[in-house]
């Protein structure tokens, strides 16, 4: 039943979360391999900051050992050659917190959390420090300054040393954390209260399920939720005021929002599509899938962002290019496919560039889904200067295969998404992530990084052919949604001469 930093901050997001990780914890989900990423970098990061701490001594005793570690952080604190602390234990009114950094200095202590992004967040951060300041001068430990230590997103990396003075960044926040003192107190003691009921808080899923964390009992707690077939959270960009609005009225379903309800032109289309039960297919569509030059490359990206710079010329969470895979369409010829991997350590943007430039040529519509490798095309062109001009003609060659759906096309299974991942299975329904290892952007980032960092050859090239079964699947799903598109637009080409026929 004790509270932790962590578990506080669950209960600050939502009391029943808490509940669950104190009374249920087995209804958890599993960390998928993105959030096994996430947890990974945290503890690296972690790792590397106490280096930047010399002569500091770690607390080693494990969260099953508390009573160990607090005796060990009182032996640490009351010898004074000690200098810093990692991971000193603390309790106070059943409060057990592990301090990330406690650094010694002539008038008491500086409390220092590390967290692995490179910006303070509002709301989470903060009450974070502030109740590890809590249970400190609860303990008579006297905190002359506390902060958050994040990464330093301005630091560029040397390829030979990290520099950590530099790479690190402190937030000092000792005057919000001392100002949140009363409310620290005031949310353990709900906590606290609540902890010890006879049953579980009634709450019904909310904003609060996701933010400022996804939290791992959604699945539960929604698993006897009823929704409608088609919620007002398929309404693309609905305001809450709007949405608000008409769940007051009793409405929870597109097919109920009025006509005359106020929307915009695009949540219109969507509503009305939902309501008529058809496609919405604009009169432009058959020219804007058809504004395409041969040969047309359709291109797909793979990325990823290390926390911890790998390479030369780099800072923290920079965009780093390690895959493409392209299929081309030539007029009256057969599909042709060529894939780029970086399978090693190395610095994969240069090679990545080149081979890239050589795969595309010069002429022909380069087909993407997203403005995203517009943006990884633009990123590229600066960091290989000596091929940023060939790089740079590349952009005025793409042609957002989703911005013309978007624009010109809906249909009422999209669930209001224009993701790939909701548009494929609907128009293309024999092409299919679900039987893929990897199944989306983010996992293929945290798999290919697991890669490198492995130590075992199997791992390394089973993960490869993974991501390239994934990447060249990613290019065919566009290949196949363009196809599709044309045959609807043939299609509603040759109604619409039906009809006129008939007049």
């Amino acid at each position: 039943m004790r509270l932790s930093k962590s578990r506080y901050i669950s209960g600050c997001q939502c009391p029943l979360k808490l509940w669950y990780e104190c009374h249920e914890p087995q209804l958890a989900e599993l960390p998928g391999v993105v959030q096994q990423a996430i947890f990974d970098t945290g503890n690296a990061v972690g790792a590397l900051a106490r280096e930047r701490y010399q002569g500091g001594h770690l607390v080693e005793f494990g969260p099953r050992q508390p009573e160990q570690a607090m005796a060990k952080t009182a032996e640490l604190m009351a010898d004074p050659s000690v200098e810093v602390i990692f991971e000193g234990a603390f309790l106070y009114k059943d409060v057990l917190v592990r301090v990330d950094v406690l650094e010694r200095k002539a008038m008491g202590w500086n409390l220092i959390e590390v967290k692995s992004g490179t910006k303070v967040k509002d709301g989470v951060h903060d009450r974070d420090v502030a109740v590890q300041l809590w249970v400190l001068r609860g303990s008579d430990v006297a905190v002359v300054s506390s902060g958050v230590l994040t990464l330093n997103r301005e630091y560029v990396y040397d390829g030979v040393n990290l520099n950590l003075d530099r790479l690190f960044k402190f937030h000092d926040i000792s005057e919000l954390a001392a100002i949140l003192q009363t409310d620290v107190e005031q949310e353990i003691q709900r906590s606290q209260e609540m902890l010890h009921a006879a049953s579980a808080p009634d709450i019904d899923p909310g904003e609060q399920c996701s933010k400022p964390y996804k939290c791992q009992y959604y699945a539960h707690c929604t698993r006897n939720l009823v929704t409608p077939e088609h919620p007002l959270s398929e309404i693309p960009k609905l305001h809450k005021n709007k949405s608000d609005l008409l769940e007051s009225d009793g409405i929870d379903s597109i097919v109920d929002v009025p006509v005359d309800f106020p929307l915009t032109g695009r949540q219109a289309i969507v509503r009305d599509a939902v309501v008529n039960d058809e496609e919405y297919i604009s009169e432009d569509l058959a020219v804007e899938i058809t504004n395409v030059t041969y040969p047309i490359y359709y291109l797909d990206f793979e990325t990823f962002s290390p926390a911890i710079p790998r390479y030369a010329g780099t800072h923290p969470y920079q965009l780093i290019p390690f895959q493409f895979s392209v299929h081309i369409e030539r007029a009256k010829e057969s599909l042709q496919h060529i894939e780029y991997l970086h399978e090693d350590d190395g610095d994969p943007r240069r090679l990545f560039a080149g081979n890239l430039l050589s795969t595309l040529g010069r002429e022909g519509s380069i087909c993407v889904y997203t403005s995203y490798e517009r943006r990884v095309i633009q990123e590229l062109a600066k960091a290989v200067p000596e091929l940023s001009d060939q790089l740079t003609a590349l952009l005025d060659r793409l042609w957002d295969l989703c911005k013309v759906i978007e624009d010109y096309y809906y249909h009422k299974d999209f669930g209001g998404s224009y993701s790939i991942k909701k548009v494929l299975p609907v128009l293309v329904p024999e092409l299919s992530y679900a039987t893929l290892s990897i199944q989306d952007g983010l996992a293929a980032a945290a798999v290919y990084e697991r890669a490198l960092n492995s130590e075992y050859p199997e791992e390394r090239q089973k993960t490869f052919s993974d991501l390239k079964e994934y990447c060249g699947l990613d290019t065919l799903a566009m290949v196949r949604l363009r196809e599709e598109i044309l045959s609807i637009t043939n299609m509603a080409e040759r109604r619409a001469e039906l009809v006129s026929e008939e007049s």
